[in-house]
């Protein structure tokens, strides 16, 4: 029989066996056990001693997989690109993974336990423990947009998005995620801004302006428009839905036509809702739109008045008509020599006297000017055939307008010119609208250059003179290399000087048969004409051309900003460019493959670490 010496004491069944022995009321020691007895508590042993390793093994399988759930958790919690952070019912940063730290810039570490408040701008942390008041109090998810500060001072927007929830002791914990929301706000400060501006700048126009989309419906009417036309409730309706079906049909054609050719100037009458008609020139060009179908701007002159005085000058041929039916233009009648016989009241205000009748209709002629309307009062006096001028009038308080003046004669029994009859109109404000309008039509508004319709004409100009003199040309693709951080870090304000003296810069590097030209955001194009003969000589002009700009452009700027509300800022910044020049000759190559080579050599040098200049190879 076996003795209690022969059972290894440290055994880690003996326990449990003696526990089964108790259990199923067998003898212990085994002396007082039969053998049946002991055969069967030996059995139990075994099957214990596997169910034990059998859930051995069943935790080392569950270990794994738990180290392999942290590593999960790590990798979605740790490593998400979003910030997520744990707080305490007191709002102290329990848990904070990688992204969070590295958006404050501050080590996981030196963020636990820290208040989150600390965080969060001043002006804004009543919003935050308005926000958390109700996160505790409802226990529904709380979502809120908020300034918080990082580790270097800056300032940034961000979403919090809160949801409670409890921990195993049932105490009340915080998750929160935050979204940085710089970018998205500068883009819409700088969308608000774009819009104020085109809002103002179109209200502010004495003309009627308005937006169409491709399909003839109205989007946009200015204030002009809307006044004398009810034009906001224009909105949303097309052409046809607009006017009669005769009139409408002319001004589809028309917007078709400035669609396809990308400007168009008409003339077009319109009834206003009172039912007078008006007469309008109306300046109709293309706007396009990356990635989606271009709209028609339009600016539309009322020039009624202009029309009708045309139209009366036409109709009448004798000295009643000049005197009455241009009243509220200026009327003189001077004899042969220019002396004033009579002058409207309405040239009172130009002359600054009741009666000027006996002074020289020349004295108020611009200097510049007078010369020639005395040439041509001359020749109308010789032929009797009235002329039409434009000339600069310098009125009594010394201010210069622009006046338009028709001419005729009043002769005497024998054939001989004895009145000379002349309607004056004052153009200056006309003028000055049509400048603008067509300034803005082919220049780019913010630094004066041509722009890509400009660039167009004076390219397919470049290339003909190409042909005529047998000499190349070359057009560079230039742009800014950090460009982005001046907007991002100092605002559009200090980005648009930047431009601005970018296209200064340029404009002194090339010569005045030259042209520099905006071709979009930061980037320029520059077309150099009549090089050389030979392609070589060309290619080695166009290099010297295009390293003086480079050297131009990498020169320190000083940005003067100027805000309302705020003092003038002078801003120190560096900036480089990519050049990327290509070659043409005659028409070769046509101006879409010259762009497009210029603006492939231009990313060349850019990928190559910017501020160089690369030249396309015809025969890559």
């Amino acid at each position: 029989m076996t003795t209690d010496n022969e059972f290894p004491a440290i055994h880690p069944l003996r326990p449990r066996a003696e526990a089964i022995a108790q259990e199923t009321g067998f003898a212990w020691p085994p002396e007082s056990m039969s053998p049946e007895a002991l055969r069967r508590a030996l059995h139990e042993l075994q099957v214990h001693q596997i169910e034990l390793e059998i859930q051995n093994e069943e935790l080392r399988r569950v270990q794994v997989e738990l180290e392999a759930a942290r590593a999960r958790y790590f990798d979605l919690y740790h490593l998400a690109p979003v910030s997520y952070c744990a707080l305490s019912g007191e709002g102290l940063i329990l848990e904070a993974n990688l992204t969070f730290a590295s958006l404050f810039g501050i080590s996981r570490g030196l963020l636990l336990m820290r208040p989150i408040v600390r965080l969060i701008a001043d002006e804004d942390q009543d919003i935050y423990f308005l926000y958390r008041r109700q996160l505790l109090a409802t226990g529904k998810p709380q979502t809120s947009e908020l300034r918080m500060v990082k580790a270097d001072g800056t300032t940034f927007w961000a979403r919090l998005e809160a949801t409670a929830m409890r921990d195993r002791n049932g105490e009340l914990l915080c998750q929160l995620a935050i979204s940085d929301l710089s970018e998205r706000r500068h883009a819409e400060d700088a969308l608000r801004e774009s819009q104020q501006r085109f809002s103002l700048f179109m209200d502010a126009l004495p003309a009627a302006a308005f937006i169409k989309d491709a399909q003839g419906t109205i989007l946009f009417v200015n204030r002009y428009l809307a006044d004398i036309m009810g034009g906001q409730a224009w909105l949303g309706k097309s052409t046809r839905d607009l006017f009669p079906p005769e009139v409408a049909e002319q001004m589809v054609a028309d917007d078709q036509r400035a669609m396809a050719s990308g400007f168009l100037v008409t003339e077009e009458q319109v009834r206003h809702p009172d039912g007078r008609w008006r007469c309008y020139q109306t300046y109709k060009f293309s706007l396009p739109r990356s990635g989606r179908p271009p709209l028609l701007g339009g600016i539309a002159l009322d020039i009624s008045e202009r029309k009708r005085t045309e139209e009366a000058l036409r109709e009448q041929e004798k000295f009643f008509r000049l005197i009455t039916e241009n009243l509220r233009g200026f009327v003189a009648v001077l004899d042969v020599d220019g002396r004033r016989v009579y002058n409207s009241p309405s040239y009172a205000r130009l002359l600054g006297q009741e009666d000027p009748s006996g002074s020289s209709s020349f004295a108020n002629i611009h200097p510049a000017d007078r010369e020639r309307v005395m040439k041509s009062f001359r020749e109308t006096v010789a032929t009797g055939i009235g002329q039409h001028l434009e000339y600069r009038f310098v009125m009594a308080s010394g201010d210069v307008r622009l006046m338009e003046s028709r001419g005729g004669v009043i002769k005497d029994e024998d054939g001989r010119t004895r009145r000379v009859v002349v309607v004056s109109n004052d153009v200056t404000e006309r003028k000055e609208a049509e400048a603008r309008i067509l300034h803005l039509a082919f220049h780019d508004p913010l630094t004066h250059l041509p722009n890509r319709l400009t660039l167009k004409d004076r390219l397919s100009q470049a290339m003909a003179a190409s042909k005529r003199r047998g000499r190349y040309g070359a057009l560079m693709f230039v742009d800014l290399d950090n460009f982005k951080p001046v907007n991002d870090t100092h605002g559009h304000d200090a980005g648009d000087c930047l431009l601005i003296e970018a296209a200064n810069r340029l404009r002194a590097c090339v010569r005045e048969m030259d042209t520099v030209a905006r071709f979009g955001g930061d980037e320029f194009v520059v077309m150099l004409s009549t090089l050389h003969a030979n392609q070589t000589e060309s290619a080695s002009q166009a290099g010297i051309v295009a390293e003086k700009i480079r050297l131009a452009l990498v020169q320190p700027y000083q940005l003067t900003i100027r805000r309302e509300d705020m003092a003038e800022q002078t801003l120190a910044h560096q900036c480089t460019a990519s050049l990327g020049v290509a070659l043409f000759f005659d028409h070769q190559a046509s101006q879409d493959d010259l762009l497009k080579w210029a603006d492939a050599a231009m990313y060349q040098a850019k990928e190559s670490g910017g501020n160089l200049i690369r030249f396309h190879d015809p025969k890559a």
